[in-house]
């Protein structure tokens, strides 16, 4: 769990981003983090679970916040993943947005149950 310090700056990072940066600014700092490489490669499970627990610390770490800190860490070491953000079905009776990482179709941040959620952007490559 030593990467938990990696994914605290990072889950901070974007969370003060998103609140004080417009998104298409967020996206391309994270784009900028993501082409370091890292010195150490953790597993994808590693990685997941320090994101999680760096959660405890990190004040409204909203589902992009997350979804963005973890993309981070994995396209630093070259493992591919995308950020997905979808909105309910607009008939729905409320509006809903999420935002979760998958990775080889597997979703790693942000598992609520998908599938009232329509993709409407996805963050791929760094």
């Amino acid at each position: 769990m030593k990467w938990i310090i990696e994914a605290w700056l990072l889950l901070w990072l974007c969370r003060c981003g998103l609140w004080f940066a417009p998104f298409g600014k967020v996206v391309q700092v994270a784009r900028y983090c993501a082409r370091f490489p890292a010195r150490s490669s953790p597993s994808v499970e590693e990685m997941v679970e320090s994101v999680r627990y760096a959660l405890l610390s990190t004040f409204r770490a909203t589902c992009l916040t997350q979804a963005l800190a973890g993309w981070i860490m994995l396209s630093r070491r070259h493992i591919p993943a995308q950020v997905k953000i979808g909105v309910r079905d607009p008939s729905a009776d409320v509006f809903g947005a999420h935002a979760w990482l998958e990775a080889d179709r597997c979703v790693l941040l942000g598992d609520i149950g998908l599938e009232p959620y329509n993709v409407v952007w996805t963050l791929a490559e760094p």
